[in-house]
């Protein structure tokens, strides 16, 4: 799914748990929940614009005349640098929120998307490939900003009140998958309104992070401690990625998990390029397909894996939404109907926020307490890891076409699938850290 997000697990077993006589103080934490929306606004509203300027010869963003494969190699980098500096900054921004406090953190995070969404916007506007993706890069950067929400989140609840905010910031998240592409095709096609372009749903994301950064300065209350005798590197998601390649607990999940990404980015990028090529979407069009696979993001989390979990494990669960997406994105890639990529894309979404809910549990419980936020880093740097790699694979457009490029990236899910079996073998025989059934639990 969308590039990271590393609550949702904890938050389906949070929303089990809440005690009726909870109180909701929405007010308190509405700074939190702005910035989290605006997040998963932003990244469902940009892939669809951004297909769409690098597809269009006459964006300017791109000379008319350039090569086919220069032009996919330049989609491959507008794809690739968010999650390449992504990769940084949300381990980064983590820790930096421990040291400086959260306020001061999630308030630069926030100002800086604002920025990276002008930067963009003036991209598009001039044109100018330049600010297009330093603004995207800037944008990877500080996108660390819905971790440090949720971590404030956190901090402000009490044992009676975690669970009802912890479920209030999963509406949020689901709302901005919703909203966003849908605001981004509405606002950018001049059929909506004449003077509206590429660049106008940068900019209107631009005010809207601005007016949350005033929000957090006027209303947000510090929530935590500043630790600043703490010393930050860098290097740490380097330092995570090879400190999991050596566990065995999560290793070969993290290859399962590295696959699952691999294989829903080429989907997600390569179907709205197919369909602007074989079906001619505008960027209305590309904005209402990018909301449907969010709105059935929200339905696989709020329906079927609390189904599934009801009668089976996580691992198992898992293994379902592995297959059953797989399946769908090898038909994907073969279908050449226009309805039927749309039913298509309902399979995927859903069961791809199935894999990917019921993967992260089974992360979870694969370590010790002890070790949870750095399983959920884990995550996310392989998370990130993947959409770099999809992008890069963006190149081979040319030679593979979409169609196979989403066909491959269904192989993927089922090579995904394949090794989350062994993995479930391995656990059985002991041989793994067994992960217990959460059925109860979520």
């Amino acid at each position: 799914m969308g590039l990271e997000k590393n609550s949702t697990a904890q938050t389906e077993q949070a929303v089990s748990s809440a005690k009726p006589g909870a109180k909701l103080d929405l007010w308190k934490i509405s700074p939190s929940l702005l910035a989290i929306c605006i997040d998963a606004m932003g990244f469902g509203l940009v892939y669809p614009i951004l297909s769409a300027i690098f597809s269009d010869p006459h964006s300017g963003i791109l000379s008319a005349g350039i090569s086919e494969q220069w032009r996919f190699f330049f989609i491959g980098l507008g794809y690739a640098v968010y999650p390449l500096f992504m990769f940084f900054g949300s381990s980064l921004m983590g820790e930096l929120s421990d040291v400086f406090g959260r306020k001061r953190v999630l308030s630069t995070c926030v100002l800086g998307l604002s920025a990276s969404y002008f930067m963009m916007a003036a991209g598009a506007a001039l044109p100018s490939l330049v600010l297009l993706i330093v603004g995207r890069g800037l944008g990877g950067l500080m996108a660390g900003c819905q971790g440090i929400a949720q971590a404030a989140i956190s901090d402000l609840s009490t044992p009676e009140t975690k669970a009802i905010n912890m479920s209030v910031m999963s509406i949020a998240y689901s709302a901005g998958i919703v909203i966003g592409p849908v605001i981004g095709g509405a606002t950018s096609s001049s059929a909506t309104v004449s003077f509206f372009s590429y660049w106008t749903p940068f900019a209107l994301v631009g005010l809207i992070s601005f007016a949350c950064y005033l929000w957090i300065l006027v209303k947000f209350k510090e929530t935590t401690r500043a630790a600043r005798t703490r010393r930050i590197s860098v290097l740490l998601p380097f330092k995570v990625i090879a400190e999991a390649a050596t566990d065995q607990r999560v290793r070969l999940l993290c290859v399962v998990f590295l696959l699952m990404q691999i294989g829903y980015s080429l989907y997600f990028q390569m179907i709205l390029l197919q369909l602007q090529h074989e079906f001619h979407y505008s960027t209305l069009g590309l904005g209402l397909f990018s909301g449907l696979i969010g709105t059935f993001f929200v339905v696989g989390l709020t329906v079927v894996v609390r189904a599934l979990l009801r009668r089976r494990t996580a691992a198992y669960t898992a293994q379902v939404g592995l297959v059953v997406a797989g399946v769908a994105q090898v038909a994907s890639g073969l279908v050449h109907v226009q309805a039927g990529q749309w039913v298509l894309a309902m399979v995927i979404g859903a069961f791809d926020m199935v894999a990917y809910t019921t993967l992260l549990t089974v992360f979870s419980d694969a370590v010790p307490e002890d070790k949870q936020g750095w399983v959920l880093g884990v995550s996310g740097s392989v998370m990130a890891i993947g959409w770099v790699a999809t992008g890069l694979l963006a190149n081979l457009d040319p030679v593979l076409g979409d169609s196979w490029l989403i066909f491959l990236g269904g192989v993927f899910w089922l090579a995904s699938y394949a090794l989350m079996t062994r993995y479930v073998r391995k656990r059985d025989r002991g041989t793994a850290i067994p992960t217990p059934a959460v059925a109860e639990e979520i």
